[in-house]
């Protein structure tokens, strides 16, 4: 199996990679995508499939790509689609918590949330390989996942509000799977997440305190 395919599959398909930057990935710095492209073209990839395996694991997706790599047949990644469910959701599935509070659901479901998100993104943050603020190349020592758009909570709260029903005493249940499957997918908007080294997540978070302005800032010198 060809590495350099491998590698285009799999962020175009998982990741949501362009051509552009994936040729930026494969280290061609002046480029307009053509090069992965062709690689696309191989497997009858459409740029409407991009992103399609972003709700899959590392592992699953890698196997969903290699059957992709051996058929070579056009729409083929519907029909696995549709064959293999997310294995990292199931489960969760038919579970129910019944709580007071979005806020209350996200507590017992804290720890649950930033080890799914580690887990999910751990690939492409060994695939980075070092902190994305400008001019940083802390490589060394802990590279951090970091939320940029919204935090963790706020995202997982939200999607939970989509999903309770009221149930009695002022109580409402949640739908698990549901709020998960929604936490998950909220993350495939672009630069929603980030890859920082210690100093940097330290100082994104004393800025957020001081002004939007030196915020915006900040987030602008990310290079994504």
């Amino acid at each position: 199996m060809n590495k350099k395919e491998v590698i285009v599959l799999q962020n175009f398909l998982k990741s949501g990679y362009s051509t552009r930057q994936l040729d930026k990935l494969l280290g061609h710095k002046t480029t307009k995508g053509w090069i992965s492209w062709e690689i696309l073209k191989i497997y009858k990839l459409k740029n409407s499939d991009k992103g399609k395996l972003f709700l899959y694991s590392n592992r699953q997706s890698k196997e969903i790509i290699s059957v992709i790599m051996k058929e070579k047949k056009e729409s083929l990644i519907e029909d696995l689609i549709k064959m293999n469910l997310p294995r990292n959701l199931e489960k969760y599935k038919n579970t129910f918590v019944i709580a007071e509070s979005e806020k209350n659901f996200y507590n017992i479901m804290s720890g649950e949330t930033r080890n799914i998100i580690r887990d999910f993104f751990n690939p492409e943050k060994k695939l980075i390989g070092k902190c994305q603020f400008k001019e940083c190349n802390e490589k060394k020592g802990q590279i951090d996942t970091v939320h940029l758009r919204k935090d963790r909570p706020e995202i997982f709260m939200e999607c939970a509000e989509k999903y309770k029903e009221a149930n009695t005493n002022k109580l409402f249940k949640y739908d698990v799977y549901k709020t998960m499957k929604c936490f998950l997918i909220s993350h495939a908007k672009p630069k929603s997440i980030c890859f920082l080294c210690k100093k940097h997540h330290c100082e994104l978070h004393k800025i957020e305190k001081l002004s939007k302005q030196k915020l915006k800032e900040f987030k602008n010198k990310i290079i994504f």
